[in-house]
């Protein structure tokens, strides 16, 4: 079964891009052929996947040609990463001129379906903007023209938090917004991250709250690993995290997680 899942959560410094890139990884390393889409304004996935250039957006706004995206082999699988946006604060100026322009919405467009014809693919991990929302004209673009290439795609959405009671309850308030305003596809998971030691009971019970709260299916515990901490080698070298590993081999062996998993070991 193909899958897109977009990681997501209420604020930066979570570890959402590592845990992408992580993902991506870990996908790969089985075999299959992974879509990592980084549409974070820091652009952190792309820059570690060696994309210097103007991302996918800006470089329609400036008329210019870019390489925005890479493509490479990691173990028995694929990963093209494509850089949607990722250079700075032009992010919700450049979306605007694109919804508003229908020259630059039809290059956008045809660069984007060139991409995604190019490299077929398996799965596809999103990576995010804190508290992005479906009704963000950035989400709107990119899922809309993604959907028209791939209309049967399922999308899945997992939300990451820190382990404070602050940032567990931060999130929870932007779940309940963020499904609000979309129709596609649905939330299956909460995962705390960057769990210290010594704290792993109060973020079990942080985790049980979280799962009541929104009756997902899915739970994901995360200890701090320092390994990929303010990681800033290339991807392809980037240790996998053993529990995100343990999530991609739940993706891949069950999809539609219809019963309750806690990935814990």
């Amino acid at each position: 079964m193909k899958l897109r899942v977009s990681i997501q959560s209420a604020k930066g410094g979570v570890g959402k891009s590592t845990i992408s890139m992580n993902l991506s990884l870990a996908l790969a390393e089985r075999g299959f052929r992974v879509l990592l889409l980084d549409r974070d304004n820091v652009g952190y996935s792309s820059r570690l996947a060696g994309i210097e250039d103007l991302g996918l957006l800006s470089s329609v706004v400036d008329g210019v040609e870019s390489r925005f995206f890479e493509h490479f082999k990691f173990k028995k699988g694929f990963i093209t990463v494509v850089k949607i946006t990722g250079d700075g604060p032009r992010y919700d100026s450049d979306v605007k001129r694109v919804m508003n322009e229908p020259e630059l919405r039809t290059r956008f467009s045809n660069l984007y379906t060139n991409v995604l014809k190019s490299y077929p693919h398996d799965y596809v991990i999103v990576d995010n903007a804190s508290l992005i929302t479906f009704d963000h004209d950035m989400v709107r673009l990119e899922t809309t023209e993604y959907l028209k290439n791939y209309p049967n795609m399922p999308v899945r959405r997992i939300y990451v938090s820190n382990n404070s009671k602050l940032a567990v309850d931060e999130t929870l308030a932007y779940i309940s917004n963020a499904e609000s305003k979309t129709t596609v596809g649905k939330a299956i998971g909460f995962c705390i991250n960057m769990i210290a030691p010594g704290m792993e009971s109060y973020a079990e019970s942080l985790l049980d709250k979280a799962l009541k709260a929104t009756n997902f299916n899915l739970g994901i515990l995360i200890p701090f690993f320092e390994e990929v901490f303010q990681y800033a080698d290339e991807m392809i070298n980037m240790p996998i995290i053993p529990r995100v590993r343990r999530l991609a081999e739940l993706i891949v062996s069950n999809p539609s997680l219809d019963t309750k998993i806690i990935l814990d070991k």
